[in-house]
């Protein structure tokens, strides 16, 4: 059996789940296992396996290896993405005997498998579970490099599996000076921090890899750690908004959807969660904010209820009888605009009218959905290709105070992510803290070991 092992916020990254990396953090491989005759399985990642800048696998010189050489040789590669060559089982397969079909076998599979974990993720983003799949589409590549014998040319066939968005080669290049300064670290102190970059650049790499490859076209950003809202054009960033994101205890989830429509002068229909618990101790507390706030009381037949005749002290959570609702104004949660990309989760884009929490550097504060600064921009921008809806008549149908809903002329990708390293304005990567201690998940499964 094989093993195959599976801009401007500046942060501390999380603690690396595993501290003694040395060689895998400086990207050697480490261990030559004992090996069975003939791969039967291909199982995934030990963890702390050894990677980068892997040896060449040595071979007798009269074997007959020249074509499953250079497949394996150019597996070192994966280094480059922040992946182990060890959990595409390099040294075993190595260790095969040079040449055999065996070796062969072995050496396409895991060629393979890497190219499919650099073109979709090694992990499913909603689970972290070890993919298994390998695309199709890279046989034929592999078929046609592999008839020329050229591990240079095998190696960029994997580098183009990969995104080719400036994000990602910035964290690429990022993964590579942050190796070289670890290889000349003396300083414990210091070793612990670079080792800890080296982590979080990994992670990343990763989440990077859930996205779109390509950077055209136009769409919206969202990166929860950056506490930021990004519009993008043709992989350009042409505005950035402060956000306000999820409670630690109702986190923003990372989604990708379309934007479909935006509603001027939104109601806020309440959702029953808030309302049995939020609204209900506002409501307890000062009787009179259901009224100042321009709250509507409906009960479970949509008929209104004068809040006057309800004490709200006899009201119970779990036997909350009403819906509420809160009419357009300055007063309403969502402000002036919301943008909808309808999704399980009902997480959307809106205005606020708590301004004041732009100011402060940990934005986490909503119950997940995500408060733009200067949400009529970002409004605008998502309608630019709608027809009769510039900013003059976004401007005139705010001013009416009458809700209505614009559907886009065609859709707008809008991502919500959550990358604690990611490029900076002027190329550079920042890093963000990793608000919600997400980052441990998604290494632990990188380097867990799971059966294929």
């Amino acid at each position: 059996m094989i093993m195959f092992a599976s801009r401007r916020i500046s942060g501390k990254g999380h603690m690396p789940a595993l501290a003694g990396l040395g060689l895998w953090l400086l990207g050697a491989c480490a261990h030559q296992p004992d090996l069975p005759a003939a791969p039967a399985v291909i199982v995934a990642p030990e963890a702390g396996a050894g990677q980068a800048d892997a040896p060449a696998p040595v071979a007798d010189a009269e074997a007959p290896a020249a074509a499953v050489i250079p497949v394996l040789a150019s597996l070192a590669r994966v280094a480059d993405h922040g992946l182990d060559p060890e959990a595409y089982a390099y040294s075993q397969i190595a260790a095969l005997q040079p040449g055999s079909e065996a070796q062969l076998a072995a050496a396409r599979q895991a060629w393979l498998l890497a190219a499919s974990d650099l073109r979709h993720g090694a992990l499913d983003p909603d689970t972290l579970a070890r993919r298994r799949a390998i695309d199709g589409n890279m046989i034929a590549t592999l078929d046609r490099l592999e008839a020329g014998g050229d591990a240079e040319a095998l190696a960029a066939a994997l580098d183009a599996s990969a995104p080719s968005t400036p994000a990602y080669l910035a964290l690429r290049g990022e993964l590579a000076r942050q190796r070289a300064a670890l290889a000349g670290e003396k300083d414990a102190g210091a070793w612990f921090t670079i080792a800890t970059r080296i982590d979080t650049l990994r992670v990343n790499l990763e989440r990077l890899r859930w996205l779109p490859h390509e950077a055209g076209g136009r769409y919206v950003l969202a990166n929860i750690p950056a506490f930021e809202v990004d519009t993008v054009s043709d992989g350009i960033a042409t505005s950035r908004h402060a956000a306000i994101f999820g409670q630690i205890g109702r986190q923003t989830p990372a989604l990708s959807d379309q934007i479909e429509y935006v509603v001027l002068n939104p109601w806020w229909e309440v959702p029953e969660s808030i309302a049995r618990h939020d609204k209900l101790a506002q409501f307890r507390k000062d009787p009179g904010t259901v009224t100042r706030l321009g709250y509507q009381i409906l009960d479970r037949e949509v008929n209104a209820v004068d809040p006057a005749g309800i004490d709200w002290n006899t009201v119970t959570a779990a036997g909350f009888p009403y819906r509420i609702r809160q009419k357009p104004g300055p007063a309403n949660a969502l402000g002036q605009v919301k943008i909808m990309f309808p999704n399980a989760h009902s997480v959307y884009l809106h205005d606020t009218p708590d301004k004041q929490l732009f100011d402060e550097m940990q934005r986490t504060f909503s119950s997940g959905c995500i408060r733009v600064q200067d949400p009529l921009d970002v409004a605008e921008w998502v309608l630019a290709d709608t027809p009769g809806w510039g900013r003059a008549e976004i401007d005139a149908t705010v001013a009416t105070g009458d809700e209505t809903r614009i559907d886009l002329a065609a859709p707008v990708p809008v991502y919500v992510t959550y990358l604690t390293a990611y490029e900076a304005e002027d190329g550079s990567v920042a890093y963000f803290p990793d608000v919600y201690s997400r980052d441990a998940d998604v290494l632990n499964a990188l380097n867990a070991a799971l059966s294929f």
